[in-house]
């Protein structure tokens, strides 16, 4: 989670600045100070924080988006709630791999499952481990759990992302994926779209290479894995999306799928 990448997007498009010339600056994974709104009806699940709003973020500049205290964003809080509501991710220690582990998050999780926490970034010098989703350094069933938040889309060859994710998780292992999701109409991913400001215009971000669509839960299966969409309909009534400031947003649970003619 970057922080003034909107301010960066003409030099990125102009100059087709590869994504690790932007994401290995320091300076973007600091939160910058703003003024801290007072108190009101809106709480924050991750950090308790109660707020009469919540401040700007994202290149649209989304009003009520982040968490003045913790920085958490809609899909954060949303992870979490589920996390906490529909699992035992907080009431046991398990192996947990992070991939690009958002600060809001990272120091909860670590403190609650201590070493069985891991962080994986490509580029953010402060994770654990610095590697490439598509070539885990983990032996095979390593993790009880995989959180993945709106990174897959980051990567061009996400089916060896999702294969390698498959690999790592524990026979019972389950992971947690969220990444743009349409569920209206298949993936929108083109090869054509190579350069920041082409995937700028496609996707709405230059680093993307796709929005992920109805098809999704194939696209998994062929990678190992069985999945389970939960929508934010799903987990909470109109007033708490109100109250937590939570949009629209879907995540996707998903577990090795059983071997063919293997057991259910």
């Amino acid at each position: 989670m970057l922080h003034g990448l909107a301010r960066l997007l003409p030099t990125i498009e102009r100059a087709g600045l590869a994504e690790a010339a932007v994401y290995r600056r320091r300076a973007l994974y600091r939160r910058p100070p703003a003024l801290t709104p007072a108190s009101g009806p809106l709480l924050c699940p991750v950090c308790g924080r109660r707020a009469s709003r919540f401040l700007p973020f994202g290149l649209g500049g989304r009003r009520n988006a982040q968490c003045p205290d913790c920085g958490s964003l809609e899909r954060h809080r949303f992870l979490w709630l589920y996390l906490s509501g529909r699992t035992a991710f907080f009431r046991r220690t398990l192996r947990v791999l992070h991939t690009a582990p958002e600060p809001c998050l990272e120091g909860r999780l670590r403190t609650r499952h201590r070493r069985g926490y891991v962080s994986l970034d490509r580029f953010n010098p402060d994770a654990d481990v610095q590697a490439d989703l598509t070539a885990l350094p983990f032996a095979d069933g390593a993790f009880d759990v995989v959180v993945s938040s709106h990174v897959l889309e980051h990567v061009p060859d996400d089916r060896a992302a999702l294969a390698e994710i498959a690999r790592v998780l524990k026979p019972s292992g389950w992971a947690v994926l969220m990444f743009p999701f349409d569920p209206r109409r298949p993936t929108a991913e083109d090869p054509a779209m190579d350069t920041p400001a082409k995937r700028m215009a496609a996707y709405g971000h230059p680093y993307h290479y796709r929005i992920y669509g109805r098809d999704t839960p194939e696209r998994l299966a062929a990678c190992g894995l069985a999945a389970t969409v939960v929508s934010t309909r799903d987990l909470l009534s109109p007033h708490r999306r109100r109250r937590h400031r939570i949009n629209a947003n879907h995540l996707f649970v998903v577990r090795r799928a059983a071997p063919a003619g293997g057991a259910p």
